[in-house]
């Protein structure tokens, strides 16, 4: 009966060179294509043995693939290769690093908060500047809701950020950093991927 090993000793020695060192001309039998038959058989095995040992794996990376073609506008089959590049490349990055790209960004965020108060500000304060300048018009029925040019503008300045609120982001980046160590991160997404592994893994 053919196996594996032997389907592969058949076509090494089928696919050798002879005394002359060509390559041997050969009609196939039905051996040939029952080595053949063998392999493709093998390898269909192992696509479903992986499957089904990494059915969360292949939902996390065919999910990620989906919303990859998505952004990239994917329609043609040849495209396909491009789309799961930026998947293959974060595969080749170690745990480590996984971890510390997901600790960086959580304490960026609170970066970015500060970042965005300070744009409304300025944004708050070109406004009201505009206004008085003349360069904006106010929509008459703002001018009738808030009761003047001035109380509408007293109604723009008091959505800006104060200077306590931005002191309070600062305080709390601060706190968050002496908390939410890289240790700390590692452990709990430890724990999150465990936790979930077992939740989903049901076989």
């Amino acid at each position: 009966m053919m196996n594996l090993k032997k389907a592969a000793s058949r076509f090494q020695f089928r696919f050798s060179k002879d005394n002359k060192g060509e390559f041997r001309n050969f009609k196939p039998n039905s051996e040939d294509v029952e080595a053949l038959n063998c392999i493709f058989t093998e390898i269909n095995k192992r696509d479903e043995n992986t499957i089904a040992k990494n059915n969360l794996f292949a939902k996390l990376l065919v999910y990620q693939y989906t919303q990859n073609i998505r952004h990239y506008g994917t329609t043609v089959l040849s495209d396909l290769n491009f789309a799961l590049k930026d998947i293959h490349k974060i595969l080749s990055y170690d745990l480590e690093s996984i971890y510390k790209g997901f600790y960086n960004d959580l304490h960026n965020n609170q970066l970015n908060k500060l970042v965005h108060n300070g744009s409304a500000n300025d944004k708050i304060d070109k406004k009201v500047a505009e206004i008085r300048k003349g360069e904006m018009q106010i929509e008459s029925f703002l001018l009738a809701k808030y009761g003047g040019v001035e109380n509408y503008i007293e109604h723009l300045e008091s959505g800006k950020i104060t200077d306590e609120e931005q002191r309070n982001v600062i305080k709390s980046l601060d706190q968050n950093k002496k908390t939410f160590t890289f240790d700390f991160i590692t452990d709990k997404l430890n724990e999150l991927v465990t936790e979930s592994f077992y939740k989903f893994n049901k076989k």
